[in-house]
């Protein structure tokens, strides 16, 4: 019964209802949409930094973080490699050997940080085929690559010869000419001005140890939790070793992103004030001009609580309409810039690309499909819905029906 006379008086009063389904559909609308291009660009933010080489979780040596040299590298076995692939979420595992050199080529000189990899295992977590200016990631025997700010900065090309000199494990001395085989793009400005890639065993030459690695990659899959991952490879690592996720190997990132996502939250709030505001009235105004229909209700015998349970349904209905027409048209506009991302650059003007890949962003920003994003903001308006009842309900339980129906 509740339920019939709620659908009547929401038909009976179209212009009403057209006004209080308008302002959540329009609210809704913008907020989805924002947050989906928000998060969007979040995932895309990710994927170019976090993919293309550092990875979601870090495994090293205790005390590596803190005072990165060789002596505090580790020596990963067989035995240890299986309890990691043991963890539900793991997925591609990788090693690699770090250590910082300088590199000299005629009367240049810069420091740089060398990475010894396993092509054929990174290749798994970083697409290289991709990521390459010129020349081959099929490395040889004392080859490199190089990133393409090393290579502007000396001016060279493949095939010609880089000087690396640092310091090697346990205080050796580490020294080598090495031919480049190839220049690459890894769309992260740090690694591109001191990246310098060789394999694991030229690198490990190059150190003078032939067992060490200073950080296992791992990179998880689809739609596990990092942080999880992290935690249950914490139970199961010694105390020996040190877990971390790409938010902390890479905090700047992680707070652009917290920065950002609190200016989101912001034009939320104000467009969630709007709604409210705009509910509010209605209901008001609804309260204010059914006093003498409130007043004939309660005189022929209706219930309070029922009359309330009335204009709660109302609201609720009115509500959920707005909310499902805003998420039915929203999700097909976020699943067609999801496959057809935004071109930032684009919309910013002239060297707007070439900024951005400076800041290590990339400018195509794809819309988020996370049903997480409609979903949450619905259920925000449904509280407010409830929230904005409670008037209505006071009106009802002071209403005098006498007064009401002289007025």
């Amino acid at each position: 019964m509740i339920l019939k006379i709620a659908l009547r008086n929401i038909y009976r009063n179209k212009k009403r209802s057209l006004i209080t389904i308008s302002s959540i559909f329009a609210a809704l609308l913008l907020i989805v949409l924002m947050r989906a291009l928000q998060f969007g660009f979040y995932d895309k933010l990710i994927e170019t930094v976090v993919e293309s080489y550092a990875g979601y979780v870090e495994i090293h040596a205790d005390g590596f973080w803190d005072n990165q040299s060789l002596d505090n590298s580790m020596v990963v076995d067989q035995n240890l490699m299986d309890d990691l692939k043991s963890v539900e979420g793991v997925d591609n595992i990788v090693q690699r050997l770090q250590t910082f050199s300088l590199i000299s080529m005629g009367d240049k000189t810069k420091g740089g940080v060398i990475n010894g990899i396993n092509i054929k295992e990174e290749q798994k977590i970083t697409d290289w085929n991709k990521k390459m200016v010129s020349g081959s990631f099929d490395l040889g025997e004392d080859e490199v690559i190089i990133g393409k700010g090393i290579a502007k900065y000396f001016d060279v090309v493949e095939n010609d010869t880089l000087i690396l000199y640092g310091q090697g494990y346990r205080g050796m001395m580490a020294a080598g000419k090495f031919p480049i085989k190839g220049i690459i793009d890894l769309k992260n400005p740090d690694l591109n001005k001191l990246g310098v890639f060789m394999n694991m065993e030229t690198a490990r030459n190059y150190v003078s140890s032939d067992e060490i690695s200073t950080h296992i990659i791992i990179d998880k899959k689809q739609y596990y939790d990092e942080e999880k991952i992290a935690n249950d490879l914490s139970q199961i690592l010694s105390d020996d070793f040190e877990v971390m996720t790409w938010k902390q190997t890479l905090p700047e990132i992680e707070q652009t992103i917290t920065a950002d996502s609190a200016g989101g939250l912001i034009m939320a709030f104000i467009l969630y004030v709007i709604v409210v505001f705009g509910m509010f009235g209605t209901v008001l105004m609804m309260t204010e001009e059914r006093k003498y229909e409130f007043g004939v209700l309660i005189s022929i015998g209706m219930s309070r609580v029922r009359l309330f349970g009335i204009i709660l349904v109302e609201t609720i209905i009115l509500s959920m309409i707005g909310v499902v027409i805003a998420i039915l048209i929203t999700y097909p506009i976020s699943y067609y810039y999801y496959l057809n991302p935004i071109n930032m650059a684009n919309l910013m003007g002239d060297g707007a690309d070439m900024m951005m890949e400076e800041m290590g962003f990339s400018p195509i920003a794809p819309m988020s499909i996370s049903w997480d994003i409609p979903l949450s903001h619905a259920l925000v308006i449904f509280i407010f819905s409830l929230i904005i009842s409670i008037y209505p309900a006071i009106k009802i339980m002071k209403l005098d029906p006498v007064k009401s129906m002289k007025a």
